[in-house]
């Protein structure tokens, strides 16, 4: 597929072109605003660093809605609430702090729509069915005793899978 698209360019570019596909270079080739092809392996690098930055940022904004989820719950059932309530409450407390920080933070969002909004609770709560789905795994069938051992296998494909939902689909560019 490389060769065919060098195939169609102009004498210089041409040759760079194959030159880099025989050295095993992956080439990010793009249009300039002139409509010229361009071929550039710095906005490469620089996606991944930037998509490894939202990542670091994403998982900064998940430390700090596990905090206001646990606090909240734990106020909560403290002033006597029952526990299924009280988790519907934090979590959705959670889910709120998620949005605002993810929006405005980790994917620079000024302000979202409504659209927007239900895309990243549909997300969140494929997120939280797949959390409960694994953690039955875990549970059942391997058989695994430990509620922190458990969480621990689960929290890290979870979290993988909503950073990914949000950003393909909620916070798409």
């Amino acid at each position: 597929c490389g060769a065919a698209v060098c195939a169609v360019l102009p004498g210089n570019i041409r040759r760079d072109c194959k030159h880099r596909i025989r050295q095993g270079s992956r080439v990010a080739a793009g249009m300039d605003i002139y409509g010229v092809l361009t071929m550039n392996e710095k906005n490469e690098k620089k996606e991944l660093k930037d998509g490894i930055v939202q990542l670091v940022k994403y998982n900064i904004v998940g430390v700090i809605n596990t905090l206001v989820d646990f606090l909240i719950y734990q106020l909560l059932t403290y002033l006597g609430m029952k526990y299924a309530i009280a988790q519907c409450i934090s979590y959705g407390c959670g889910i709120l702090n998620s949005y605002f920080f993810n929006s405005r933070w980790t994917f620079k969002r000024d302000g979202g729509s409504k659209k927007e909004f239900i895309y990243f609770a549909a997300v969140n709560l494929v997120s939280m069915g797949l959390s409960v789905l694994l953690l039955k795994v875990c549970y059942d069938i391997l058989r695994i005793n430990s509620n922190l051992i458990s969480k621990a296998i689960v929290t890290p494909i979870v979290m993988l899978v909503n950073f990914f939902g949000s950003k393909l689909f909620v916070f798409k560019k």
